[in-house]
C-alpha cells in the first residue's frame, strides 16, 4: 500500500482529535500557530513581477500521512493531498 501525505483543516484541536480519534488515529498533537496560505489560482504583477496570489486558510490544521482508501469521514477535513 502506497502511503500518502494528507493536510486536513478543523475548526479547533478538539474537533481534529475527535474526528481522528474516531477512525482510529491516535496522536500527541503539538500546539502551536502560523498561518497556512493556499494558491488561489490568481497571479498578480508587483514592480514588474509576477506573483501568484494566496489566501490564508484559517482552523487547525493537521498533517497526517495515510496508507489505504481515505476514510469517507474525513473528506470534508481535506485541503490537500500531497501536502
Amino acid at each position: 500500500m502506497r502511503c500518502e501525505p494528507l493536510l486536513l483543516r478543523f475548526e479547533d484541536r478538539p474537533q481534529a482529535m475527535s474526528v481522528l480519534g474516531e477512525i482510529g488515529v491516535a496522536f500527541d498533537v503539538v500546539s502551536g500557530d502560523g498561518v497556512i496560505r493556499k494558491p488561489t489560482g490568481e497571479t498578480a504583477e508587483f514592480e514588474g513581477e509576477v506573483v501568484a496570489l494566496t489566501s490564508p486558510l484559517s482552523g487547525y490544521h493537521v498533517r497526517l500521512v495515510w496508507r489505504g482508501e481515505l476514510p469517507s469521514s474525513l473528506t470534508p477535513y481535506l485541503v490537500d493531498r500531497g501536502a
